[in-house]
């Protein structure tokens, strides 16, 4: 009989039962054989599951160690990498510290920061201002908030001029941005180059009919400190920004530009965020391993990642102060003052503070112009106010400022209105029963909705 442990026949399919073989003297399997042409071929793993492997692999040094592209891993390695031309395919990514020069808070810098300067709201806590869910039952403070935020003036800093530098010199891939504020538009950017992750305060739809709305219409109604309200005749919406809330999916387009830009990257800036917001946070983990990494903040944030199950969802973060770190650089400055020295090293500052200057100037201009223009149709805006004060009835669209939002007449959408009358005799049966089908609370939720001068009204 044939020694099987000498031929080193294995047994994929656990066939223990060799008596058939035995008696045959035959040392062939041809079950097993033929199952194992049967098998089905395994499934192509996605890019996900390949890059957690390949991250885990280097971990544990199943890998050889990346080649380092820089020359020194420092900001004057990335500025020789840049004006050497040996990067084509840059991305940046920003958060709110690169808009704080312009005037505009960030969120969480303690004293100055919007999550600090909320007392006045009572919020359950800091984010639900951002909360989708806390919008819908209250859009009072988000407005509040917002209100100087979509009526200032605000221009573009160094940084994003900067942005638009690499733009311009044809290096630029994609820049993502955390940011709302659209100063990336007046910055020049091209669109098609913008990701804007979280949305922009640039339009606005109807939460119940979905009609837009742009946003020189709801900076009229915030200047009258009111609630942009739906319009159309039967409908009585609360207009929301197109922005992303807390609770909300990030844009289709998100996702598809994280796959197809950060696997060709060859150089990343981050500039002015905590990478404390998911899944913004970890796009830095998904460049190829040899690709340089330039963060430039006023804190070191974002440090290598210590605890197993965090590494293998959001992936390691940056080695800034480990040994074998060949491409993390960290400049502590300020988004400006680090965009700066930059341009300075790579030999464009001259011409970034050039355009700065040239760019502020056109601002201030149409700023002063648009200034001009609101002065003169005031006069003509508080005549028409004078004429309907009088006029005691509601427009749908209009909540007076004067009126306390409990006494406010109700307003119902018109769809709702037909279905109430046909229904009357029903709902006058329920009710004389002791029973209703009204949610104890939801006069009071609409009642917040509305907003007052107390509420807009409130010291900066």
């Amino acid at each position: 009989m044939t020694d099987f442990k000498s031929e080193k026949i294995t047994d994929p399919e656990n066939v223990s039962d060799h008596s058939d073989i035995e008696s045959s003297g035959s040392t062939e399997l041809p079950q097993a054989v033929s199952k194992n042409k049967d098998k089905k071929p395994e499934r192509e793993l996605t890019k996900s599951e390949l890059f957690l492997r390949e991250y885990m692999a280097r971990a544990l040094g199943l890998r050889p160690p990346p080649k380092q592209v820089l020359s020194t891993v420092n900001l004057e390695g990335v500025a020789k990498l840049i004006s050497e031309g040996k990067v084509k395919k840059v991305i940046t990514m920003a958060g709110a510290g690169i808009s704080t020069s312009a005037g505009i808070p960030d969120f969480r810098s303690k004293g100055t920061g919007v999550y600090y300067n909320l007392d006045q709201f009572n919020l359950p806590d800091p984010q639900a201002l951002f909360s989708i869910s806390y919008f819908k039952e209250n859009p009072v403070p988000y407005y509040t908030v917002r209100k100087e935020l979509l009526l200032g003036n605000y221009k573009p800093t160094p940084c994003h001029y900067f942005i638009r530098m690499l733009a311009e010199k044809g290096v630029l891939l994609r820049h993502f941005t955390q940011n709302i504020d659209g100063l990336e538009r007046v910055a020049g950017i091209d669109p098609d180059l913008l990701m804007e992750a979280h949305g922009s305060n640039q339009v606005g739809h109807c939460m119940e009919c979905s009609k837009k709305y742009t946003n020189l219409w709801i900076r009229d109604c915030l200047k009258r400190d009111e609630i942009p309200k739906c319009t159309l005749e039967c409908c009585t919406g609360t207009i929301r920004p197109d922005t992303v809330f807390f609770g909300e999916p990030l844009p289709k387009r998100f996702s598809e530009l994280v796959d197809q830009d950060f696997e060709q990257c060859d150089l990343l800036i981050v500039l002015g965020t905590s990478l404390k917001v998911q899944p913004f946070a970890s796009l830095i983990i998904k460049v190829p391993e040899e690709t340089p990494r330039l963060y430039i903040n006023l804190e070191k944030n974002a440090s290598e990642a210590k605890h197993p199950l965090t590494i293998l969802v959001f992936g390691g973060g940056f080695k800034f102060d480990d040994e074998d770190n060949y491409r993390d650089v960290f400049l502590e400055s300020a988004c400006d003052d680090g965009c700066t020295r930059l341009a300075e090293l790579i030999g464009w500052k001259d011409e970034l503070t050039n355009l700065v200057a040239s760019e502020h100037a056109r601002l201030d201009k149409e700023f002063l112009e648009e200034a001009q223009k609101e002065a003169t149709e005031l006069p003509t805006q508080m005549s028409h106010q004078l004429s309907i004060k009088a006029d005691t009835k509601v427009p749908p669209n209009q909540i007076p400022m004067k009126t306390n939002p409990r006494e406010s007449p109700k307003q119902k959408p018109c769809h709702t209105e037909k279905k109430a009358e046909i229904s009357k005799a029903t709902i006058t049966s329920v009710s004389a029963s002791g029973s209703s089908n009204q949610k104890p609370g939801n006069d009071k939720k609409k009642q917040q909705t509305k907003l007052s001068t107390k509420h807009m009204k409130t010291k900066k």
